[in-house]
């Protein structure tokens, strides 16, 4: 049987939740576009001062979710923990839990490091 660390357990109770500032764009090819706030790096501010009075700070930034992507997403409903998250996919397209595990925390760790989704603890 293996065993997992505490930590991994711990991670695996978390609940992720969407970032309300996110903007779900359906398109008529069934796709699915997620629209978000992104900062301009600091760089790229002093460059627009020096051409503008009132420089942007921040744009939106797009990214298209495919099917399994979507999937993830639909799950994510601010109630269901990360294990439960994995079950459901794993079911949903016939993994074993290792692989399901493996994609969904690698695409959830995605979102997180774009601000897409906040994690609450337990």
């Amino acid at each position: 049987m293996n065993k997992q660390s505490p930590a991994k357990t711990d991670a695996l109770l978390c609940v992720p939740e969407k970032n309300s500032l996110v903007e779900e764009i359906f398109l008529d090819s069934g796709d699915l576009i997620l629209s978000y706030p992104s900062r301009y790096k600091a760089f790229f501010v002093r460059i627009q001062k020096m051409i503008q009075q009132n420089p942007r700070t921040v744009f939106q930034r797009k990214i298209q979710l495919d099917c399994l992507g979507m999937d993830v997403w639909s799950m994510l409903d601010g109630e269901k923990n990360v294990k439960t998250i994995i079950k459901e996919f794993a079911t949903l397209h016939t993994l074993n839990y290792k692989e399901a595990e493996i994609s969904v925390t690698l695409f959830l760790r995605s979102l997180g490091e774009k601000g897409l989704i906040g994690i609450k603890e337990p």
